[in-house]
């Protein structure tokens, strides 16, 4: 079939021939990276799911919540409270062997009724090795 062109409902049943062979969370990779590409992103660092508590400030004021996924270039969490695109964030991430807390500054650019996308402020080489280091040892 590789020399055919398919139509929209060939390859909707090839598609479907192939999401039922996969596994649970087979499946559900494949929906995270099908909603990323629908609605446009394209993503720098792939994201990996994390789940770790991280006290942060925004405007003054201190929470503590839990990470549900993270990257590179950013991360997303569930917040308690209610907080609006484009507001300043610190972000305070103990680090792996729990001797020193990291810092690092973002921005919120996705705010659902999911949670809250921030992107990431590197403002240094030495922050972003630091958060690469923290980011490649999380299983995936």
């Amino acid at each position: 079939m590789q020399n055919k062109k398919l139509d929209r409902n060939q390859v909707r049943k090839l598609l479907i021939a192939i999401i039922d062979t996969m596994s649970e969370q087979e499946m559900r990779q494949l929906f995270r990276k099908l909603k990323s590409l629908h609605h446009g992103e394209q993503r720098k660092y792939s994201r990996k799911d994390f789940s770790r508590v991280i006290d942060y400030n925004v405007e003054g004021r201190y929470y503590r919540d839990f990470i549900e996924n993270i990257s590179e270039g950013g991360l997303f969490f569930k917040p308690s409270h209610t907080f609006s695109v484009g507001q300043t964030i610190q972000i305070t991430f103990m680090s792996p062997d729990n001797q020193k807390p990291f810092r690092i500054n973002g921005e919120i650019v996705r705010v659902s009724t999911d949670g809250v996308g921030v992107k990431f402020k590197i403002e240094s080489q030495v922050q972003q090795m630091v958060l690469k280091s923290y980011v490649d040892m999380i299983e995936p």
